[in-house]
């Protein structure tokens, strides 16, 4: 890296942290744009970044192994340290023909679970010795935050052997009463498949895996379940019932059965969420909660999938909470205005509803 884009990108580097931003997006005929608190605030002072001003900072990031990633597939995600007291989640892709890059602020230390506003049904999937437990939702939904807040909770409380399989490794933990070990898909194993089919003949209780592209594999997470480990898995979907059927669809209909028995014995629960502006600044987490009672067993080996939204109304009892409900509780509570809960809900009147009740 030249000195001249080193200092611009420490520049700006800083200007996220000046501004408390989540993101920095970078691209062509665009000054650098943060996010701050879900609003896009471009930095004018900076002027619009060039083709050949764009190629130098993209590159600056990648080493040869990176280089050769981006060169095949037109984009790469890794990881990047500044000054050893911040790191992000780096985007390099093409678009229109020319490199931009996205760099997504990763918090040097873990929020616990109350603190991202989860119910505190979610603590109990951390005292599970076995299962699958899903942290599902859209794109920027605070998945790979809440999954590392279920391992922190875990290291914090219990004796483990910890394996997380990554792509790329986002938050890095400190083993405290747990041994964690963290494993980068396409630098400590070639893929999460191969990761995980050692794993059942291994000392492991715990395994974490982020967002997966190929569902497939989830048949070898089925096989790490079986074997008696806990399994956490990021999946990106919006809403419990839509993680499911997805998972049943990865298959064709000779294998869809199996799928169903496995997924039925296996699932201890679905994490489904949004993140919100909270009122007064920062984020808050709206989560919809689907625990694995008799009832959503007996659905899912049946295959009458469409059913789990009525269970999600009507077992609060049993700590399940459908999204909509999750958004009510936030706006009467006031953290969050009524118009950011109606942007997330799948029922906008119902939510109305539950407000006025």
């Amino acid at each position: 890296m030249d000195t001249t884009t080193q200092l611009g990108i420490a520049k700006l580097l800083r200007q996220v942290a000046e501004y408390r931003a989540s993101a920095l997006h970078l691209s062509v005929g665009n000054p650098p744009i943060l996010r701050v608190d879900d609003q896009l605030r471009p930095l004018q002072d900076e002027g619009a970044l060039t083709p050949e001003k764009m190629e130098k900072i993209g590159l600056s990031f990648l080493d040869e192994e990176h280089r050769a990633v981006l060169q095949k597939d037109k984009e790469v995600v890794l990881t990047y340290s500044f000054e050893d007291r911040a790191r992000f989640k780096v985007n390099v892709f093409y678009q229109k023909g020319y490199l931009s890059v996205s760099l997504k602020y990763i918090p040097p230390t873990v929020p616990n679970l109350r603190e991202l506003g989860l119910p505190a049904i979610t603590e109990r999937f951390t005292r599970l010795k076995k299962g699958l437990v899903l942290v599902t939702g859209p794109f920027g939904s605070g998945k790979s935050t809440t999954l590392a807040s279920l391992i922190e909770t875990i290291n914090q409380t219990r004796s483990e052997y910890i394996i997380t399989i990554e792509q790329p490794v986002e938050y890095v933990f400190t083993n405290n009463k747990s041994i964690i070990e963290q494993r980068e898909v396409g630098r400590d194993t070639v893929s999460f498949q191969k990761a995980l089919s050692s794993i059942p003949q291994e000392d492991v209780n715990v395994v974490m895996l982020s967002e997966l592209d190929d569902l497939r594999v989830i048949e070898f997470v089925f096989t790490v379940v079986e074997s008696g480990r806990l399994v956490f898995l990021a999946m990106n979907t919006d809403s419990a019932y839509k993680t499911i059927e997805k998972i049943i669809n990865a298959f064709d209909n000779t294998k869809q059965e199996q799928i169903r028995l496995q997924l039925a014995d296996a699932l201890e629960g679905v994490i489904s969420q949004r993140l919100l502006t909270k009122v007064g600044g920062g984020k808050i987490a709206a989560a919809e909660i689907l625990m694995p009672s008799p009832a959503v067993k007996s659905i899912i080996k049946e295959g009458s999938i469409y059913q789990l939204n009525t269970i999600l109304q009507t077992s609060r009892e049993e700590g399940m909470i459908s999204l909509d409900r999750a958004l009510a509780e936030l706006v009467k509570a006031g953290e969050v205005l009524l118009e950011d809960a109606l942007y997330q809900a799948t029922d906008k009147n119902g939510l109305k509803m539950m407000i006025r009740m």
